[in-house]
């Protein structure tokens, strides 16, 4: 089940840098990327090429994404999660005020489990 909020689990993003590939995030609720979980706080989004990595505090997440451009601008920032689970897994970001959307990859980067050889 996948569903869009904008303020439940991202209380705010903003553009910071000159590039374009730096936002900062708030983070209202737990939420599960590349298998590991954010806790509710401010984080630091930079992405470079197929590549974001999430820092905030101590914890530093690097993650697979692509970043595609919308028609319009997005009046608002949202957020897309997964939640097949019952846990929120990062799906997409919608940055408001930009065409930008921020698609993290179906394995955000965890490590499939490789069968047993014999």
């Amino acid at each position: 089940m996948k569903f869009v909020t904008g303020i439940a689990l991202l209380a705010s993003l903003a553009f910071a840098g000159g590039n374009g590939s730096s936002y900062n995030i708030t983070l209202s609720e737990r939420s599960i990327v590349a298998g590991k979980e954010l806790k509710p706080g401010d984080y630091k989004v930079e992405v470079v090429g197929d590549k974001a990595t999430i820092k905030g505090g101590s914890q530093t997440i690097e993650t697979t994404v692509s970043v595609q451009d919308n028609d319009t601008k997005f009046s608002r920032t949202a957020v897309r999660y997964d939640n097949a689970d019952g846990k929120y897994h990062l799906d997409q970001i919608q940055i408001g005020g930009t065409k930008t959307t921020i698609v993290f990859g179906k394995d955000s980067g965890a490590q499939a489990e490789k069968p047993a050889v014999r």
